[in-house]
């Protein structure tokens, strides 16, 4: 494992997401055999008076808690005081789903209940005002609002328990109103008492005034887009009782550190015993692979599935990774972590997304890829940005221009009455991919590009041929 090379790329390339994401403060910790090997904070926590990030900086961690609140239910299984095959109606006042094959605990815990988002996270950071919403305002003030909210969606659970994956933030709401249930303890204490102590993890907390009393958190940055460059403004971290067990916890890298060696070692941290091993390992067990989203480009030939409270990547460069990232609106990160090389990484940043890529090529670089041709991502970003362009056919007779949004290329045509913006569709996973298609009205149209010996790069559209005019300055 080179360290130095780790350092330098990895370093490198997280520089470049913060510039261009405008992401203020960001902390990392990687781990091998329970011992940091890395540990690095990147610019401030705090913007005015200038505080600086560390790796005890509090952060919201948002969705990471998910795997929290399934520790608390299977410890709760584990005393017998509820049973994860439970029907969820047995605890709590929802009447959702199918009589003959009704919603359990367990399917709550894998996103595998059959309900799509009814968007109460989305309604909780609309209240707590982290920035305008564009959806309707429903009301949400107390528990009452929720279940009537949940029950009142009858029409939109259309699939049974496990043919689904419908990610949803208010099914582990639901599992944090259990826990209080059948504890007889308000989530957030019970949690802070057979988890966050016994892990030594004393700073983190669901509690916003917890936080603004600590010396060192962060404060979160929404945004707004205006003339298409991100604009930041500074507001406090999503808290609150319906959004607790599916994304309340704040914590630092340092701390999280821990919750992730206690999943390494089967339960166990310091020799406290946290979670019965068969418990432990079952978190990390696929239990939901009706996964829509795939990921040829970040992980070729990783299979994703969805444990309990956990993602997972059966197979990442030939090894089981285990991950979860977390997006509160003002802040989130990914920890991660692979079993059989002992081997963890935690990362929170004061904004709500940094994407996916930087933790797998952290990872990458430490089995020893090479991110840039290991992970296609690279190659198709490198790739796409050398198509991006003014094209011209003979004698300028049209114009296009080819561009990025996102993920996708569009061609842009101007030379009409009528301006037309329209995806261009790859025909294959090639990351060096140089056939398209686009849908119109009349069927599709195939888009080829050509790169010629002499470098020139020219597609053809229909009749035309476009030749590429500009020459795309290469990524810094």
């Amino acid at each position: 494992m080179n360290l130095k090379l780790f350092r330098d790329k990895f370093e490198h390339e997280t520089v470049k997401v913060m510039r261009d994401l405008k992401i203020p403060g960001m902390s990392v910790i990687v781990t091998k055999d329970g011992e940091a090997i890395y540990q690095r904070s990147f610019g401030v926590r705090e913007r005015g008076d200038v505080k600086p990030a560390s790796v005890e900086t509090l952060y919201g961690v948002s969705s990471i808690t998910k795997s929290v609140t399934c520790m608390a239910i299977l410890q709760l299984h584990e005393a017998g005081k509820l049973d994860i095959n439970d029907l969820i109606s047995k605890y709590i006042p929802v009447d959702l789903g199918f009589k003959d094959n009704p919603i359990k605990i367990l399917h709550l815990m894998s996103h595998s209940s059959g309900i799509p988002s009814l968007m109460t996270f989305y309604f909780s950071q609309i209240n707590q005002q982290l920035f305008k919403g564009k959806a309707p305002e429903f009301p949400l003030g107390n528990w009452g609002d929720f279940f009537f909210h949940v029950n009142d969606a009858k029409t939109e659970v259309l699939s049974p328990p496990n043919t689904k994956y419908y990610y949803w933030n208010g099914g582990f709401a639901l599992l944090g109103q259990i826990i209080e249930k059948v504890s007889g303890k308000s989530f957030e204490e019970y949690v802070k008492e057979n988890i966050l102590q016994p892990l030594e993890m004393n700073r983190s907390t669901f509690s916003l005034e917890d936080v603004k009393k600590d010396k060192d958190s962060s404060r979160g940055f929404n945004y707004n887009v205006k003339d298409k460059q991100i604009e930041r403004e500074t507001t406090d971290l999503l808290s609150g009782p319906f959004i607790a067990g599916a994304g309340g916890l704040i914590s630092s890298v340092q701390e999280i550190t821990n919750y992730l060696h206690c999943h390494m070692n089967g339960g166990t941290f310091n020799g406290k015993k946290v979670l019965d091993e068969s418990l432990s390992k079952e978190m990390l067990n696929p239990h939901n692979r009706n996964i829509q989203s795939k990921y040829p480009h970040f992980c070729p030939g990783a299979k994703p599935a969805y444990g309990y409270g956990w993602r997972i990547f059966e197979n990442f460069f030939g090894y089981k990774l285990i991950y979860h990232g977390g997006m509160s609106g003002v802040s989130g990160g990914y920890v991660g972590f692979i079993p059989e090389l002992n081997l963890t990484y935690a990362q929170l940043q004061n904004v709500n997304w940094s994407p996916l890529y930087l933790m797998l090529t952290a990872f990458a670089l430490l089995l020893g890829k090479d991110p840039e041709e290991e992970i296609p991502y690279y190659k198709r970003k490198r790739h796409y940005r050398s198509l991006c362009g003014r094209y011209e056919a003979y004698k300028k007779t049209i114009t296009f221009k080819i561009e990025q949004k996102g993920s996708v290329l569009f061609v842009i045509d101007d030379n009409w009455p009528d301006k037309s913006v329209t995806p261009l569709i790859p025909k294959n996973d090639d990351p060096e991919v140089m056939d398209f298609y686009i849908i119109t009205d009349y069927g599709t149209l195939d888009i080829p590009f050509t790169k010629h010996e002499d470098g020139q790069i020219t597609f053809d559209w229909e009749r035309h041929v476009l030749h590429k005019k500009t020459i795309e300055l290469e990524e810094d």
